[in-house]
């Protein structure tokens, strides 16, 4: 009975060690329990750890820098974060773009310690029915940046693009990885990619209200007046894309919102609707010769303009926004087209 008391003793925290706990300022920080709490759990005899108390900071920003330096351990004489570039890391772990002869079996016992030594950094969680890792706090996402890839911006882009593509073409976590595909693409400053894909068919899984937040963030910002003419022209797609899936995965492009690709009803109707305003595309994103010709936003394929002779079906027809993209940013006239070409990378 003596010795389990005395084992039972060496296993609580004593009086000294609890007012340090107490008594540094970093213990206000959720993430500065969590790491003491699991570096207590490795230690069979708390009246060893005295010392390490001491020697931990006061901030939450220095602990984190101590527990940066604590990651990048050694693994055969090479920091594990410092030495590794991580896109080689990824595209050997996933042996992507790898000639048979030069395939690279990553060092499992690497991922091992590197997982481990993160481990107070993150949360896993489950959705549809994949493990997902997140950091705890912004605050360390935002150190790693600092640390990792300041001043190495193409780098950092080079592994969102990657991530991007691996996602479009993995099939074990479809639903998911279509999901975060925007993400990247954006990180990546791969913009047109971006457009393009919320407006393909493999974009079904990306939530409505994400694929509107991207693409009327990207939208022409030139004001225009309501009245037709060369510098506000009435937006068109020819008859063939009309009938396609080519602005969004939901609807034929006809019955599509120009920008967010939302479904629109009554587009057909000549009379006004209230839920859906004329679309319009200023002097850079229209076409010179407008409105004898007119150009499909689509395909770029230059057509006539057939207005004032009957109908036919190989009329273009004219195209319309919804009600919300319509109001977003402000009130008043906007062109409808996508600022691709004037994003800086």
């Amino acid at each position: 009975m003596k010795y389990i008391r005395k084992t039972k003793e060496k296993n609580t925290l004593e009086a000294e060690q609890k007012n340090l706990i107490v008594n540094n300022k970093g213990g206000e920080h959720p993430l500065y329990l969590a790491y003491l709490c699991e570096n207590l759990r490795q230690f069979g005899d708390y009246s060893l750890i005295t010392k390490r108390l001491k020697g931990y900071p006061q901030t939450t920003e220095e602990l984190i820098d101590v527990l940066l330096d604590e990651v990048s351990v050694t693994i055969g004489n090479q920091p594990v974060l410092d030495a590794v570039d991580m896109v080689t890391m990824l595209e050997r772990y996933m042996n992507n773009n790898v000639d048979e002869t030069k395939r690279v079996n990553v060092d499992r016992m690497m991922w091992s310690t590197i997982r481990r030594h993160l481990k107070s950094f993150l949360d896993t969680s489950w959705i549809d029915g994949h493990q997902l890792i997140t950091f705890r706090h912004s605050t360390l996402l935002q150190k790693l940046h600092k640390r990792y890839f300041e001043d190495k911006n193409d780098e950092l882009r080079s592994i969102h693009k990657f991530l991007a593509e691996f996602f479009l073409k993995d099939p074990s976590i479809k639903d998911y990885s279509r999901r975060r595909v925007p993400y990247h693409y954006e990180q990546a400053h791969m913009i047109k990619e971006l457009i393009a894909y919320l407006r393909s068919l493999e974009s079904r899984s990306v939530a409505q209200i994400d694929r509107q937040a991207y693409l009327r963030k990207y939208r022409c910002k030139r004001h225009l007046t309501d009245l037709d003419s060369i510098a506000s022209q009435r937006a068109y797609v020819c008859n063939v894309c009309a009938t396609l899936f080519k602005l969004g995965p939901y609807t034929m492009t006809k019955g599509s919102c120009l920008i967010c690709t939302t479904p629109i009803f009554g587009f057909s109707s000549s009379q006004y609707s209230p839920t859906k305003r004329d679309a319009r595309l200023c002097t850079q994103h229209g076409q010179p010769g407008y409105p004898r010709t007119i150009r499909c936003v689509t395909c770029k394929s230059i057509r006539p303009n057939l207005s004032g002779t009957l109908p036919t079906v190989m009329d273009s027809i004219p195209m319309n926004i919804c009600l919300q993209c319509s109001m977003s940013g402000g009130a008043g006239t906007r062109c409808c087209d996508f600022e691709i070409d004037e994003i800086k990378s």
